[in-house]
């Protein structure tokens, strides 16, 4: 039986920010300039804005087709991304596009990712657009998982369906509505570090398919590769336990070594480097932490941490 074409129905894009003015983020800037280059005639696109900023913030004026919704007990991205994509199924939308706050959109994004979504319309395996992604001049996204465990980035000249395997960041994403569905969202066990990096293994246990669309270059500032200047110690400690449960729940024994190995190296990296000796030392406790903590006992900690979380956050408010 013949699958019908889909409609490409727009795009519903949710953008979150944290301590940031919505309308003053490189996302939203860039977003709304690209909605205003889209030809006449395109497809609908509309906007959500999820704010984590701790307690809310009083915001500017927003434009009428921007919503916004206060998470005041910041949940991450999976929670506002699986709520925008409730709203996007209501809404008709075809697509959900993800951002962060630090994604520079080119002019042209848009247009370029419509053109796509009515090339993939009718292919109801492929779940998700991505656009070429660049911190400076190092190409960071999409990446496919070699062995199921070691990450390597796509060539430059890589383009179109990519085989098993594989994955992006989620800012830029393009992500088909019904695909996501099936899925169940994203999976709220991983709130916010890795709530990507699951999410495409999940569409690649469910057989479906990522197109790369690499003529979309889209520059991104990566926290991890300048974590003196773009994150604070606790920040990379959560990040890096974060990193931690999840390979340990979804990336087996070989996936755990390497990540191991690269540990080592970042912290031998950073003593030759003359690394801030806080971040150093948040690198050596994490080591330390993965060889003598019993996986079992680290998995259950991950629980308890979630279960804890989810007593704290606040309902959002509109």
């Amino acid at each position: 039986m013949t699958t019908p074409p889909l409609s490409c129905n727009g795009i519903l894009a949710v953008v979150v920010v944290y301590k940031t003015q919505p309308a003053d983020c490189l996302s939203m800037i860039t977003l709304m300039a690209s909605i205003a280059n889209l030809p006449a005639g395109s497809p609908p696109v509309s906007v959500i804005v999820a704010d984590n900023t701790p307690n809310g913030q009083q915001i500017k004026q927003l434009p009428n087709l921007v919503r916004y919704t206060a998470y005041e007990g910041n949940p991450g991205l999976a929670r506002p991304y699986n709520d925008a994509l409730l709203q996007a199924e209501l809404g008709g939308f075809g697509w959900l596009l993800t951002l962060d706050q630090d994604t520079s959109l080119p002019g042209t994004f848009l247009r370029d990712m419509l053109g796509a979504a009515r090339t993939y319309q009718g292919d109801s395996t492929v779940a998700a657009i991505v656009p070429r992604i660049v911190d400076g001049q190092r190409v960071i996204s999409p990446f496919r998982y070699v062995g199921g465990f070691l990450p390597i980035v796509y060539s430059t000249n890589k383009s179109g369906l990519v085989g098993p395997h594989a994955s992006a960041l989620n800012s830029a994403s393009l992500l088909r509505v019904s695909a996501l569905r099936e899925l169940g969202g994203y999976d709220e066990s991983f709130p916010l570090h890795n709530s990507d990096t699951r999410l495409y293994q999940q569409l690649n246990e469910a057989g479906k398919r990522i197109a790369v669309a690499a003529h979309v270059v889209v520059p991104h500032e990566l926290s991890i590769l300048d974590r003196e200047n773009r994150m604070s110690p606790e920040r990379y400690r959560r990040m890096l336990e974060d990193e931690c449960e999840f390979w340990d729940s979804h990336m087996g024994m070989l996936g755990r070594m390497e990540r191991l190995v690269r540990l080592v190296g970042r912290y031998c990296k950073g003593i030759l480097s003359g690394e801030q000796v806080m971040f150093q030392r948040v690198t050596l406790e994490e080591l330390r932490r993965r060889l003598l903590t019993r996986r079992t006992n680290r998995i259950r900690r991950h629980l308890s941490n979630l279960a804890q979380i989810g007593q704290s956050l606040l309902p959002p408010k509109q």
